[in-house]
């Protein structure tokens, strides 16, 4: 079932997105992954997700499940729901869980998108994702992705449901955080959240790192975000 969801997915992706990615190779064909990126709209998921070369257990807020189609589908592909704003233990075991397994998982370290009113520019990140990253301690690859606050959203209407909009997805190095065993837990939690963020914000254009904004790593995957990569072909049904 999870492989016909993803090639659904991806015929989804080349009808609604001009899709380009870079950096796939930095993905680990195996062992416990986490898997961070910024966050524009309803479908980097599917963006993101069906781009890389690892079957992905991937986070969501727990009303998809309750939407129609959405929700069977977020069913079928054994997504993680998420109750946002409160703390989820069910979720968090879930995720170590996965991890522990060998297995990848997405996650988004904001918590939320920036509504259609709001800049595009990247939200501060909720403690989430660095508390499982310390309880993991798995590897975490960082991915940036622009241009998907555009592909089915307000932003973009009148034509955003009759356009192929460009998106870019790019992949930077894994890495795993170096926490000076002095450090408590609430600044390992800061240190680890802090170069998350950076290392995502170092794959975007400038203009969509928001909180971020010149806070990117020194020598960073920039030539990860200045190369350019032709666009996707539909995958052969």
């Amino acid at each position: 079932m999870y492989r016909l969801l993803v090639g659904i997915c991806r015929f989804l992706v080349f009808m609604i997105m001009k899709r380009r990615m870079g950096g796939q190779e930095h993905t680990s064909l195996s062992g416990g992954l986490l898997i961070v990126s910024n966050h524009l709209g309803l479908l980097d998921p599917i963006a993101i997700g069906t781009g890389l070369p690892r079957r992905l257990y991937i986070l969501a807020k727990a009303e998809v499940f309750s939407w129609p189609v959405i929700g069977w589908l977020a069913r079928k592909a054994d997504m993680i729901p998420v109750r946002r704003g409160q703390s989820d233990r069910e979720a968090v075991r879930r995720v170590l869980e996965h991890l522990e397994a060998g297995h990848a998982v997405l996650i988004f370290p904001e918590g939320t998108y920036p509504k259609a009113h709001q800049p595009r520019g990247m939200l501060k990140a909720q403690p989430g994702a660095a508390l499982l990253a310390l309880r993991s301690g798995a590897t975490i690859l960082p991915v940036g992705i622009s241009g998907s606050e555009m592909v089915w959203s307000k932003r973009g209407m009148p034509w955003s449901w009759f356009r192929r909009w460009p998106v870019e997805v790019r992949v930077g190095e894994p890495y795993r955080p170096d926490i000076p065993a002095s450090a408590s837990q609430k600044q390992a939690l800061a240190l680890v959240a802090g170069e998350m963020m950076r290392r995502i914000a170092a794959l975007l254009p400038e203009s969509y790192r928001g909180y971020y904004q010149g806070s990117a790593l020194p020598g960073e995957p920039a030539s990860l975000a200045e190369s350019a990569s032709a666009p996707e072909q539909p995958l052969a049904r």
